[in-house]
């Protein structure tokens, strides 16, 4: 199989670079579309477009309502206004549109993320969902954001809830890259995973499991410093290159699979959902019970849900979760990258003993 590697064309980080590096953005063209939300544009949009004014461009706000959607990607791909590039402003619905927006265009697009909370910044992909909730497909653009520009000290005020969410997702990665890496499996980039892939995400485990909990405390403090840039970093580009060109595995595709169930569920991030499936996985590839501890015991410090009930599950019978194993077992989700034949069984048995096991722990 032919290896491919896909990136970003450039990533800049660092603290107030939304003022001091802007010429970085403003090369793009005169007329950028802004993709955000209505809070991100209060919070910060508002300032950052003014500063794009009196550099002289001629910035065009998109009408977003906050929803990454076919229908809102079309509406706003229809925009008569002139753009000459594309900057997505905010969280991950605001980057997955604005990305699509560009792609469907053939335009630059500019990332700006407002939290450390996903990986979805470096990335030439995004998900769709079918009726029912249960993962569609991946979508692909054309290339990966020409500009990643990551401002701290905008990250460092995020909530530490985002930022541990990026955490939880971070460590996910190496996972499920070493599992690719063990199915001599395929990769989102499209073909088999590289050594540099291997190699960042496994730097990417390293640099969360040294540096995360400084890293939250230097949040809580709205303090910038080298372990909350290290994290920033990894929870972002190192995730990013990771996931994209290593491969996701089981815990990716459970965390798809439970996006569709409706309850308290729905008010968990996807970096909390992914805790509880990285340690399903954990225990799908029958990892030691050292590391599998390992995991929970920092999950736990964070408030990250480590069982159903903290998940949000509470009320669905053994018969409906099945079902769901079924569902994700059959679906063409990244479970299929996994190192051994998978039925719905085993992932419904790993569920609940993941879930058993934390609650022995816990009792």
């Amino acid at each position: 199989m032919i290896k491919v590697f896909k990136s970003p064309a450039k990533y800049i980080q660092g603290p107030n670079i939304l003022k001091t590096q802007l010429s970085e953005i403003t090369r793009y063209g005169q007329a950028p579309l802004i993709v955000t939300d209505s809070f991100v544009w209060e919070m910060l949009g508002k300032e950052f477009c003014d500063d794009l004014l009196s550099e002289g461009l001629a910035p065009v706000l998109a009408d977003f309502d906050g929803e990454s959607s076919d229908e809102q990607i079309e509406k706003i791909r229809e925009k008569n206004d002139p753009i000459d590039f594309v900057i997505a402003l905010g969280g991950g619905k605001a980057i997955d549109t604005g990305k699509a927006v560009a792609s469907g265009l053939k335009l630059a697009v500019v990332v700006i993320p407002t939290a450390a909370s996903t990986d979805a910044p470096t990335s030439a992909i995004s998900v769709t969902y079918d009726e029912e909730g249960f993962f569609k497909t991946y979508n692909y653009y054309d290339k990966n954001p020409d500009l990643v520009f990551v401002d701290t000290q905008i990250l460092v005020k995020a909530p530490t809830r985002m930022l541990k969410s990026g955490i939880a997702d971070g460590l996910a990665t190496f996972i499920e890259v070493e599992a690719v890496a063990k199915a001599s499996g395929k990769t989102l980039a499209g073909g088999a995973q590289t050594i540099a892939a291997y190699a960042i995400a496994k730097a990417c485990e390293e640099t969360l499991l040294k540096n995360a909990r400084l890293a939250v405390v230097s949040n809580e403090a709205q303090a910038i410093t080298p372990a909350f840039e290290a994290v920033v970093e990894a929870n972002t580009l190192l995730s990013g290159l990771g996931f994209e060109s290593g491969g996701l595995a089981a815990a990716h595709a459970l965390q798809n699979s439970f996006s569709s169930l409706e309850g308290p569920i729905q008010r968990m991030t996807h970096g909390e959902k992914v805790a509880f499936t990285t340690l399903v996985q954990l225990i799908l590839q029958n990892e030691s019970e050292e590391r599998v501890r390992s995991f929970i015991q920092l999950y736990q410090e964070f408030g990250l849900p480590t069982t159903l009930k903290e998940l949000g599950i509470t009320e669905m019978s053994d018969e409906a979760l099945f079902v769901l194993c079924e569902k994700t077992i059959t679906s063409q989700d990244t479970i299929q990258q996994m190192p051994m034949e998978l039925t719905a069984n085993d992932l419904f048995s790993a569920i609940k003993v993941t879930d058993a096991f934390v609650n022995g722990l816990n009792s």
